[in-house]
Order: C-alpha cells, then sequence, then structure tokens
C-alpha cells in the first residue's frame, strides 16, 4: 500500500511513500517501535525521514528530536531528498526539536536526563502520532545498561497505551551484542543497514528480520541508494545472504 490512508485504515498503519521501499517492506503498524540499526553513512536517517515523510502524507503528525543537525539543516536535507516537508513544518503537524549533545561532558547522570527528557517530551506532546529520535547513539554511550532498558520499556508501554509509533536511529557499535539482542526484542520493527561492495560501487542494504505483523515470515533484504532527486531508490538487483 501506498499514498494515504483510506478512512478504514487511518491511525492503524502507514507507509514510508516510497513505492518500491513499500512493495518490499510493507506497512508499520501503529502502535509500534521501529529501530533502525546501522554504522555511519549507511541511511539510517535517510530510511527515518522517509518515514516520516510517509507519515505526514498520511495525515499523521510527526516529532523528529534531532541530535545531528540543527533544525533548518534537516529541513535541508529532507528538501535535497525530493522530502518537502515545509507546509508541514509551518502549519505544525511536523515539530523539530534538536538536542545539542556533542559538546558536553558527559557521565552516567547527564544521560539518563536526556533519556527522562526524551521520554517527557513524548508525554507532553500527545497530539503527535510518530516520534523519532535520530540518533540515540551518543546518549546511549554513556547511559548505564540500567537506564537504557529502563527508557525502551517506558517507550514500550507510552506507544502501547496511546497509540503511537516511536522510530530510534542508533548506531550498531553503541551497545553490547547481549544489550542489543534485548533492545530489538523490545522493538517492533528492526531494519539492520549496512555498506556493502557490490562489482565496483558501494550500496548501502537493508535488512529487515523484524517486522510487526507482515505476511511474509522471511527476513526482507533490498540494495538502495540515496537520489538527490528522487529520494531512497530501491536497486533492482537483490544482496545473497552469504
Amino acid at each position: 500500500m501506498s499514498g494515504k490512508f483510506t478512512e478504514s485504515l487511518s491511525k492503524k498503519e502507514f507507509t514510508s511513500y516510497n513505492t518500491e521501499l513499500d512493495r518490499k517492506i510493507g506497512s508499520i503498524k501503529i502502535p509500534s517501535i521501529l529501530l533502525i540499526e546501522g554504522p555511519n553513512d549507511s541511511g539510517k536517517s535517510v530510511i527515518s525521514q522517509q518515514y516520516v515523510y510517509g507519515a505526514l502524507q498520511s495525515g499523521l503528525r510527526a516529532y523528529y528530536v534531532t541530535t545531528e543537525s540543527g533544525y533548518r539543516q534537516l529541513l535541508r536535507n529532507m528538501q535535497d531528498l525530493s522530502f518537502d516537508v515545509k507546509y508541514y513544518f509551518f502549519n505544525g503537524d511536523l515539530k523539530i526539536a534538536e538536542l545539542h549533545v556533542k559538546e558536553l561532558n558527559w557521565q552516567s547522570d547527564l544521560a539518563k536526563r536526556f533519556l527522562d527528557l526524551i521520554i517527557n517530551l513524548i508525554k507532553n506532546n500527545p497530539t503527535f502520532d510518530v516520534y523519532v529520535v535520530d540518533s540515540l547513539t551518543y546518549i546511549a554511550t554513556y547511559a548505564s545498561e540500567e537506564d537504557i532498558l529502563s527508557f525502551f520499556t517506558d517507550v514500550r508501554n507510552l506507544v502501547e497505551e496511546s497509540s503511537k509509533v516511536l522510530i530510534v536511529t542508533i548506531h550498531t557499535h553503541a551497545f553490547t551484542q547481549e544489550m542489543m539482542l534485548r533492545i530489538r526484542s523490545i522493538c517492533d520493527v528492526h531494519f539492520l543497514l549496512s555498506i556493502k561492495e557490490i562489482g565496483d560501487r558501494m550500496v548501502r542494504i537493508l535488512q529487515a528480520p523484524k517486522i510487526k505483523g507482515a505476511i511474509k515470515s522471511t527476513s526482507v533484504i533490498l540494495s538502495f541508494d540515496v537520489d538527490t532527486t528522487f529520494g531512497i531508490k530501491v536497486l533492482p538487483f537483490s544482496q545473497a545472504r552469504a
């Protein structure tokens, strides 16, 4: 399914508004936690922006928390990818909050305060349907495992109780392998991104080993590129599982 909701599906699911991506992955159910995981430059922010664009096109409201850039840069980046969201930003359907995290003197108690801040931000802005944290890496690097698990448990309860969607991007190296397994188990949808050399080009790979409510039980694997004219472009060849 691509495009705006029919009346009967409103507030129950949404798509990325990218025909090829949606054909491969399908819709995202509401409520859900979507975890986007991968290394630097693997496309985590672009994927999250694609789904924000799809949510807005579907009549949903989105709250985007960025630790990577300011709101002007984020709007420019989305515009460059043909995600024209200025109208939604100016009419209040898209709200952007900047968390400046890179110049701080980090300790575990400061990381916990930032995690609490994100939870309170969601609680205090209940009129939005989709929330994005891009990215959680810097905060998670300094937070205790107990605080991280508490954060994901709290947001799990929040999205379930109020029928929301939370999209979180993280670098894989931010957590231990055991912690990653526990976080993935809490989330409803898991995208694992990577960068592979195929022939003479570098290609981004999206693997979706977990999608709540998916018709297909097998893991989705697709190759994609980021085109400045069309945004995410799913490539016509598949990545070998090996």
